[in-house]
């Protein structure tokens, strides 16, 4: 009996002994449970998160912002790889730099509140049949293919600008239809020097069209560079122009219109910017969306999937190449007069 007690002694011995390795080992891998940071969590989603972090150099101020950043992230992630996996769309997301915020925080940083209200009593171009836009318009543009379209941009998240970098991306590429000459020009002395704007707060094209003529022109953004916020205006800079528009044309709402302004030059444009958007990645965008427009675009060209068959718009945007396709959007084309997500309801170019 005593020698039972001793073996049964020693075999709770060892396994007490197994038990304190395994926690050791656990803790060592740092699977399951709190890791150092007090982030709860898997480790691989984790370690993924930290990649991402690395990735686009964000850093947070302290631990809980972290934990909670974490959290937002691990939500888009799951969100993302469920709609792959759906496998029924004509468009992929993925993860960006948009990654660690929620739906609101993001459109609050990278869009407008609103865009301003068209006038229809500008000027515009007489009235043409959608039927008859189509048949006098090449079936597929791409103006990048004919250098006419300057490098992706980025606005960044402390200047809602993008209706600066559509009226500067349109009136470049303008100035190299005509010229010759493809010339970055200066989103900056829009922000900081046009009276009919709010600078990183509200904008529009067309306004900013109406500043470039009043002003004689635009310079270039080697002059006058970016800095995501808005400062007094440079009158001695304002005044080096390097491109000049004489007119602008807002065109009738239409995909028909919009396709056959498009066949001749890039044209600006409005459109709701949200939801899956958030992280689209590649394809043909086709999701859902409306038409409460709080983002402008420019509409560099249009064609047709080479894999699906669906026609699209080719849309250059201003959040960096890491967004999108290299930072270009493909939407969905022909679904009905305003467009996708609004995008033929309020259309406008500048003319030399």
């Amino acid at each position: 009996m005593a020698l039972f007690r001793a073996a049964a002694s020693g075999g709770f011995a060892l396994i007490l002994l197994a038990c304190c390795s395994l926690i050791m080992l656990a803790a060592a891998s740092g699977g399951g449970g709190v890791d150092d940071d007090g982030v709860g969590g898997d480790r691989l989603m984790m370690d993924r998160f930290l990649s991402w972090q690395a990735t686009y150099n964000r850093s947070y101020p302290t631990a809980e912002e972290r934990q909670r950043r974490f959290q937002v992230y691990r939500r888009n992630i799951e969100h993302i790889e469920a709609t792959n996996r759906a496998g029924n769309l004509t468009y992929t997301l993925g993860e960006n730099q948009f990654a660690d915020l929620t739906e609101e925080e993001f459109l609050d940083l990278y869009t407008m509140k609103g865009m301003p209200v068209r006038r229809d009593a500008g000027k515009k171009r007489a009235n043409v049949s959608s039927s008859a836009a189509a048949v006098d318009a090449p079936t597929s543009v791409d103006w990048r293919s004919k250098g006419a379209v300057t490098p992706i941009k980025n606005q960044g998240p402390s200047c809602s600008s993008c209706w600066a970098f559509v009226t500067a991306a349109t009136i470049e590429s303008i100035t190299k239809i005509t010229t010759g000459k493809l010339v970055s020009l200066s989103e900056q002395e829009l922000i900081d020097c046009d009276p009919y704007d709010g600078g990183c707060n509200l904008g529009y094209f067309v306004n900013g069209y109406r500043w470039v003529i009043q002003n004689g022109g635009l310079t270039t953004e080697a002059n006058y560079p970016y800095q995501a916020r808005r400062y007094a205006c440079s009158r001695s800079r304002a005044a080096q122009h390097a491109a000049t528009i004489s007119d602008y044309v807002q065109l009738p709402a239409g995909e028909g219109q919009l396709q056959q302004a498009v066949a001749q030059q890039p044209v600006a444009a409005a459109i709701e910017m949200g939801g899956s958007l958030q992280f689209y990645s590649g394809g043909v965008f086709s999701g859902q969306c409306g038409t409460r427009m709080n983002h402008a675009i420019t509409v560099v060209g249009y064609g047709a999937d080479s894999s699906s068959g669906l026609k699209y718009w080719l849309v250059k945007n201003s959040w960096g190449q890491s967004w999108g396709e290299r930072g270009y959007l493909r939407m969905r084309r022909d679904v009905g007069r305003g467009g996708l997500c609004g995008i033929a309801l309020d259309l406008a170019y500048p003319v030399v």
